[in-house]
């Protein structure tokens, strides 16, 4: 998960405020500029665009043209850009004094991975996951249910969702449409055998991102092991999905607030570019403290797509309140906290009202880079398994909204026997993630 302390002023709307500046330390000497919400009932796009190019050029003539422009945002009402260099303090003395009215600076912070155990790399293919065919239960209330058997032992994640721990999971039948994910994290072995043909695109986003960064390369393993929970062979919910990876974290699992807003204006390009389709983003990272910049981009963006649309989030890794945090903070999205194999809420998962669901999230075996398999644990790990029912299920009820989608979740997952989740910490919802029918799943 991402370590990240942040401070942020924002500026209310009204005349004679000076522009605030973010105190805490920003990861290269960037900041971005962010603007002020007091047009928020402005129905008029054109002059918002106007507005946001005027302050664009106005920036460059300020600092001499010596800071470039990138990153730029505009995401409903969440509107600004990235100012990349080292801005001294008499420019931010000199953007206070003339832009004060507009927006707020806001530094362009470091994120790290902090995954709460050693990652256990297994050289081979657990001989103890098979898969064989079709499941005698081939239908399920009349809808294409299970495509193959996959044999467990210590899989425990699959194993939980259908809640029987009977040491076996269905697998869904392929299917000829494929609902589009986007996962945002280190990158992805596209070429591992359990991921073949899934992986659609691979992107980078390492404009000012910290070195060491390899384009399109997941060094580190995390986002092979998210993605191969997703939707790997022996290892994932589903193989109806289309992957989209999109690199946010050097090959150290350390990026910036600017890395994952361009991640999130290639999902938008994605979004735009084709208007009929739905996506789930899975983000397996998070912060310390909350970040009003990307709060305010993920709920622009999930709020203005909700209808197709879905952001799954990790709680994060720190025990404490999911409401002190970006992402689980955001309403708009699914936060998700970890299990272990007894039911009982990790020691290290954030907790609390700002959780939505629960699922497994302890010693998960999926996919590691080099043809590699690999334990994690983490709300990292729980996080892709809500992405992976939530993308099936959406497959199979393709009329439904992003919202809608949300409600059913959080529905089919209220316990069947009490308490299906035991000690919990306070204000964590007693929901664990199913998988059976009517998500199309017979056991």
């Amino acid at each position: 998960m991402v370590h990240l302390q942040v401070l942020l002023l924002l500026l209310l709307a009204g005349f004679g405020l000076s522009l605030a500046v973010d105190s805490a330390e920003s990861a290269d000497g960037s900041y971005f500029f962010l603007f002020n919400d007091d047009d928020k009932n402005s129905t008029d796009d054109d002059e918002q665009h106007r507005e946001f190019d005027r302050t664009r050029d106005d920036m460059h003539r300020l600092l001499n043209n010596r800071t470039k422009i990138r990153n730029e945002f505009q995401f409903n009402k969440a509107r600004g850009f990235l100012l990349a260099g080292n801005l001294t303090q008499s420019e931010l003395q000199e953007m206070r004094r003339q832009m004060g009215k507009r927006g707020t600076l806001v530094p362009n912070r470091r994120i790290k991975l902090d995954l709460p155990s050693k990652v256990e790399v297994l050289q081979t293919k657990p001989l103890n996951v098979a898969s064989s065919g079709p499941s005698a239960a081939a239908t399920c209330t009349g809808k294409k249910c299970c495509g193959r058997t996959v044999s467990l032992s210590y899989n425990s994640n699959l194993d939980w969702l259908d809640r029987t721990r009977n040491g076996k999971f269905c697998s869904p039948a392929d299917d000829t449409t494929k609902m589009d994910v986007f996962v945002l994290d280190t990158g992805v072995d596209s070429t591992h055998p359990e991921l073949a043909g899934r992986v659609v695109t691979v992107e980078d986003c390492s404009v000012n991102g910290p070195a060491p960064w390899t384009a399109n390369v997941d060094v580190v393993g995390h986002g092979t092991h998210v993605s191969g929970t997703i939707g790997s062979t022996g290892y994932g919910v589903t193989p109806n999905v289309n992957i989209h990876m999109v690199k946010v974290l050097n090959d150290q699992g350390s990026g910036s607030d600017a890395n994952l807003v361009c991640g999130f204006n290639k999902v938008e390009a994605w979004l735009k570019s084709n208007p009929t389709k739905k996506a789930v983003v899975s983000l397996s990272l998070g912060y310390s403290g909350i970040s009003t910049v990307i709060n305010s981009v993920t709920t622009s963006l999930a709020t203005t797509y909700a209808s197709r649309l879905v952001i799954v989030v990790a709680s994060g890794n720190s025990n404490v309140k999911g409401c002190s945090v970006t992402l689980a903070s955001v309403a708009a999205v699914i936060a998700v906290g970890s299990t272990g194999a007894t039911r009982s809420e990790s020691s290290f998962s954030n907790y609390g009202t700002c959780v939505d669901i629960l699922a497994p999230g302890e010693n998960i075996l999926s996919t590691y880079p080099s043809n590699q398999y690999a334990l994690m644990s983490g709300t990292s790990m729980a996080t892709p398994l809500v992405s992976g029912v939530l993308a099936q299920y959406w497959l199979q009820n393709p009329n439904m909204t992003g919202l809608a989608i949300r409600t059913a979740l959080s529905s089919t997952s209220n316990p069947l026997f009490a308490p299906i989740v035991i000690n919990r910490k306070s204000g964590t919802p007693n929901k664990l993630i199913q998988y059976t029918c009517p998500f199309n799943v017979c056991v």
